[in-house]
């Protein structure tokens, strides 16, 4: 697995991860204590696999528009026996002509987040 990353839903509550959006392009996340492993595409594509490697779920996020069109990071949690992954949705503004050159033309704001929640026992994920 290309990018691997891992969250202990003992140590943290919340614990926001770089995704990878260059080349490679795919970041695993274990779930420790849930034994759960999340392989997440920049574009947007989310699988959920057991330790066995069999697929449990998957999901397919509404595009980010703007940029380089990749979610960057994930905002991770688990409770309830429910895993919650936050993807912002960020929007792009142009600061031109009030900028000093391409290093400051571009600012990212978030304006929400995609909530992916992927339920223990039922395997079932859903966004809103």
């Amino acid at each position: 697995m290309d990018n691997n990353k891992h969250y202990n839903s003992l140590n943290f509550k919340k614990e926001e991860i770089q995704l990878a959006t260059g080349y490679i392009s795919t970041t695993t996340i274990y779930f420790e204590i849930e034994k759960v492993y999340v392989v997440i595409e920049a574009k947007g594509h989310i699988e959920f696999y057991n330790q066995e490697k069999e697929i449990l779920a998957s999901l397919d996020l509404p595009k980010q528009t703007g940029g380089r069109e990749v979610y960057s990071t994930v905002i991770c949690s688990s409770m309830d026996d429910v895993i919650c992954m936050e993807y912002p949705i960020v929007k792009w503004i142009d600061n031109y002509p009030h900028c000093d050159g391409e290093h400051d033309r571009w600012d990212l704001v978030t304006i929400g987040h995609h909530k992916v929640y992927f339920n223990l026992h039922t395997n079932e994920v859903t966004c809103e």
